[in-house]
């Protein structure tokens, strides 16, 4: 019998309820805050405060209280529907280093005239990867053949309030649709309600079905008919920098914080913003930007960083959209090259003859593969941009997303050098290498290539 996704609550805060409900009298109670923690412990109506406080619309008390996660065996579409979430701090199986060859694949509810076809296409896509690594394809190119049914480990910690309503999306939103997150999600209600017996469906009124539902998994006609695969590499736009002088904007900020700098005759700099220790001043600056024909294996990179806004097309987009990526490493091995491209172009061809026998429109995100390709808008704070500059021009940095980094760098530097030209990777930034023993090594290099 196939093994199905489950997920587990495995840790909690040990005195969360206990925190929560004193949160919710906090407010209106005459006492220090440790004095009505102590009081709490001792009142039996903590319960039915907690749900009337959430009621009420101030949900923010269930912050108190924190679970961590384990989503075991769920497929990566589930990965990525959680992750959009925030809130939450995530560590994922790397497809980088795991060998995925044999860790399997979910197979959605389907008619029982598919379920033969989709359980033999993709195993072929998984044998096809298997083949790239005895070529000696690099475990991080091989796996953009990896379909998005193929499964993934990882644990989430989240406080109750967003894991509440993550489960209520999962269940009453738009998660709804796709029996493997619904599954999961009613899973993980009833897990909640060993801590709040009632709360996840008081919070789940806020949910109500939408009369165009029905219609929700009928967008087919919008896509190519036939499957003229293209290849194609990610291309980095710049599309704003507000202000439009941000060095007279952090100048004005640090002038503004004068413990910045406490003497009033010493210039300011970028550099006391950038290095400082709390540069809040970069937070003034917005960047948005987009990257065209981004590999859904990159995309997962790029959404890791929670301080942004970061748009991304529904995943069954992908696979209809027949664009894919060809790593160099498959390039210079026909053989390889062979194998790769055969298996973008059976899988072209076999959802689009699903689809015309049947397949769910809940079930077509499973064919994605994690090469295939998707426009994404995003926007950061300056000071997030320069997080993320420092892990992603990184030498370490997966080759895709690190040459993204570093051509929006160019732009930015472009437009603004006096700011801009102080951001690169943290060898660049901060003069040393995090990474220990996994450096590459080349630190002096990388500098001077960035300066």
């Amino acid at each position: 019998m196939e093994q199905q996704p489950t997920v587990k609550i495995i840790a909690s805060s040990s005195a969360g309820d206990l925190v929560v409900a004193a949160g919710g009298r906090i407010s209106t109670t005459q006492g220090t805050a440790l004095e009505i923690y102590e009081r709490t412990k001792t009142r039996d109506n903590n319960a039915s405060l907690i749900e009337k406080v959430v009621s009420s619309g101030h949900t923010s008390v269930l912050e108190h209280q924190f679970f961590s996660v384990a989503f075991d065996s769920v497929s990566v579409f589930t990965e990525q529907f959680v992750i959009e979430f925030r809130l939450g701090s995530y560590t994922v199986q790397s497809r980088r280093y795991v060998d995925y060859s044999k860790t399997g694949f979910y197979t959605p509810p389907l008619p029982d005239a598919l379920t033969g076809e989709f359980t033999s296409h993709m195993q072929s896509l998984f044998d096809d990867y298997a083949k790239l690594l005895t070529m000696g394809i690099p475990k991080e190119d091989a796996r953009f053949l990896l379909p998005y049914c193929f499964r993934s480990n990882f644990l989430c910690t989240m406080n109750a309030r967003e894991l509440i309503y993550m489960v209520n999306v999962m269940t009453a939103g738009r998660g709804r649709f796709y029996p493997e997150l619904r599954m999961l999600g009613e899973s993980l209600k009833e897990q909640l309600r060993a801590y709040f017996p009632h709360v996840p469906d008081i919070l789940a009124q806020k949910f109500k079905p939408e009369s165009r539902q029905p219609d929700r998994f009928k967008p087919y006609e919008k896509f190519p008919k036939v499957c003229n695969l293209h290849e194609e590499h990610a291309e980095t736009e710049l599309e704003s920098v507000s202000p439009a002088n941000p060095l007279a904007a952090i100048e004005q900020a640090l002038e503004a914080n004068w413990m910045v700098n406490p003497d009033p005759d010493a210039p300011f700099a970028p550099e006391d913003a950038i290095f400082g220790e709390r540069p809040r001043e970069l937070e003034l600056i917005h960047v948005q930007f987009s990257i065209y024909n981004l590999s859904l294996a990159a995309i997962t990179h790029l959404v890791r960083h929670r301080v942004q806004t970061v748009l991304v097309p529904h995943i069954a987009q992908a696979v209809l959209m027949n664009a894919y990526l060809v790593p160099d490493s498959v390039k210079a091995d026909p053989l390889a090259l062979s194998v790769y491209q055969s298996a973008f172009q059976r899988n072209a061809r076999t959802v689009r003859s699903m689809i015309a026998a049947g397949l769910p429109g809940e079930a077509v995100q499973y064919f994605a593969l994690a090469g295939n390709q998707l426009d994404v808008s995003c926007a950061m704070n300056g000071r997030e941009l320069l997080h993320f500059m420092k892990l992603r021009t990184c030498n370490r940095a997966q080759w895709e997303i690190r040459a993204c980094a570093v051509s929006l760098l160019k732009q930015l530097r472009a437009q603004c050098p006096e700011v801009f030209g102080h951001f690169g990777p943290s060898c660049y930034v901060t003069g040393s290498c995090p990474e220990g023993k996994l450096s590459c090594g080349k630190a002096a290099e990388i500098k001077k290539q960035f300066s």
